[in-house]
């Protein structure tokens, strides 16, 4: 081959790689519906998990406030979210996490949230199996995680 075909064939290569994908009506959005249901699934890729039914008292008034945990490997610093009369919720200390509202059904605590600041935009629900739940601690079970992990979130202090 002459070098006018391999040039040729390079530049019919680059221009078919360059052509724009065709549309398929999907909008980018964070939005999260408001539909979740005590019966909905609330990811398709969750795994199945087994609930066994000693599931806890959980006093509604009680889950109002701050939750902070330290930041793993750096004790010093917390992070976490507020949780609002009026179903809104707020991140603590996360620059690309921010929640956006919650909801409480029964002993499990929903957290809908989004990425800011990287390349990649998720909304995500986070599902918590609330295990303790008292005026300063809340321990959970990201439905996510593994059986026996839980995460402890305390109330900060006033003034911190």
């Amino acid at each position: 081959m002459n070098y006018r075909t391999i040039a040729f064939c390079s530049l019919l290569l680059m221009a078919a790689c360059q052509s724009p994908t065709s549309k398929t009506g999907v909008k980018d959005s964070v939005a999260v519906p408001d539909t979740i249901t005590e019966l909905q699934v609330i990811a398709k890729d969750t795994p199945a998990v087994a609930v066994i039914t000693d599931s806890v008292h959980i006093d509604s008034t009680a889950i109002f406030g701050k939750w902070t945990q330290p930041v793993q490997g750096i004790d010093s610093i917390f992070q976490g979210f507020q949780l609002k009369k009026n179903g809104t919720a707020s991140s603590i200390n996360m620059e690309t996490l921010k929640y956006d509202k919650w909801k409480l059904l029964k002993d499990t605590l929903l957290l809908w949230s989004h990425s800011e600041g990287v390349a990649n935009r998720t909304a995500t629900i986070d599902t918590l199996l609330i295990k303790t739940l008292n005026d300063t601690v809340l321990v959970a079970w990201p439905i996510t995680a593994a059986t026996g992990y839980l995460e402890t979130f305390k109330r900060p202090r006033k003034g911190k």
